[in-house]
C-alpha cells in the first residue's frame, strides 16, 4: 500500500515536471519569434530601381515608312532611349537624366521634387546625333522612290515609240548591175550619193534619240537627283 502512494507521488511529479519544461520551452520560443519579427520590421528597404522606356513625343499619324523603320530598330531605339528610375521612401527620381561623374546635390533636388519623367531636372546634355539618326532624317527630306515618272505623251495624247525612225524612201534611180559596165556611174559620183543618204539616215536617228529622251526628262531628272544625293553622301 505504501508502495503504491509512492509511486503515485513519483508520477504526479513528474508529470509537473514535464509541464514546468514545456511551459519554459514555449515561452523562450515565444520570445524567439519576437525577436526576429522586431528584426525584420527595423530592416530598411532597399530601394527600387526599375527601368521603363520613355515616352516618344508622337503627336501626328507615323507614315508607313516611319513605322518600318522604328519596327526595325525596336532595340536600337529601347537602348538608346531608357529611363532609370529609382525609388526611395515614396519618391522617385530618374537616374539615367544625369552623367555618372554628377554631384550628389542635383539628383537630391530632383528627388525631392519626385518627377522622374521631367527632363530638365537632369543635367545629362543632349546626346549627338548618330550616323544612323542623320540617315533617319535624310530619308525623311528624300523620300524613298517606288516608281518612276510615265513618259509623256505627243500633241495628239498618245505614246509613240520614237527610239526607231521612219526609214528614209529610197530614190526613184535603180542601178543596174546587169547593164554595160561604159554606162555605170563614177565611183566617185557614187560615193558621194551614198554619204548625202548615209548623213541623212545619221541625222534621223540623232533627231529620235532626242525626241525619246524628251518623252522620259521626268525619270531623267530623279535619277541624276538620286545621283547627286548619292555623291554627296
Amino acid at each position: 500500500m505504501a508502495n503504491k502512494a509512492k509511486q503515485v507521488e513519483v508520477t504526479s511529479a513528474r508529470i509537473r515536471l514535464d509541464a514546468t519544461l514545456q511551459h519554459l520551452v514555449d515561452k523562450k520560443d515565444e520570445s524567439h519569434e519576437t525577436s526576429e519579427g522586431e528584426s525584420n520590421t527595423s530592416v530598411v528597404e532597399p530601394p527600387s530601381v526599375k527601368t521603363i522606356p520613355s515616352l516618344k513625343k508622337s503627336a501626328t499619324k507615323p507614315s508607313k515608312k516611319r513605322k518600318r523603320r522604328d519596327n526595325a530598330g525596336d532595340v536600337d531605339s529601347a537602348d538608346e532611349h531608357q529611363t532609370v528610375i529609382m525609388k526611395l521612401f515614396d519618391r522617385s527620381v530618374d537616374l539615367a537624366l544625369f552623367p555618372e561623374d554628377t554631384p550628389l546635390y542635383p539628383v537630391c533636388r530632383a528627388w525631392i521634387q519626385n518627377r522622374p519623367l521631367d527632363k530638365s531636372l537632369g543635367t545629362l546634355k543632349e546626346r549627338p546625333a548618330t550616323p544612323k539618326q542623320e540617315e533617319d532624317a535624310m530619308n525623311d527630306f528624300y523620300p524613298f522612290v517606288y516608281e518612276m515618272p510615265l513618259p509623256m505623251k505627243s500633241e495628239d495624247g498618245c505614246l509613240y515609240d520614237l527610239r526607231v525612225p521612219e526609214p528614209l524612201p529610197q530614190t526613184d534611180e535603180k542601178l543596174d548591175i546587169h547593164a554595160h559596165p561604159k554606162t555605170y556611174p563614177a565611183g566617185d559620183q557614187l560615193l558621194l550619193s551614198n554619204l548625202a543618204r548615209w548623213k541623212e539616215i545619221r541625222n534621223r536617228w540623232r533627231e529620235a534619240s532626242i525626241m525619246n529622251e524628251m518623252q522620259y526628262v521626268g525619270s531623267m531628272n530623279l535619277l541624276k537627283e538620286m545621283f547627286d544625293r548619292s555623291v554627296e553622301n
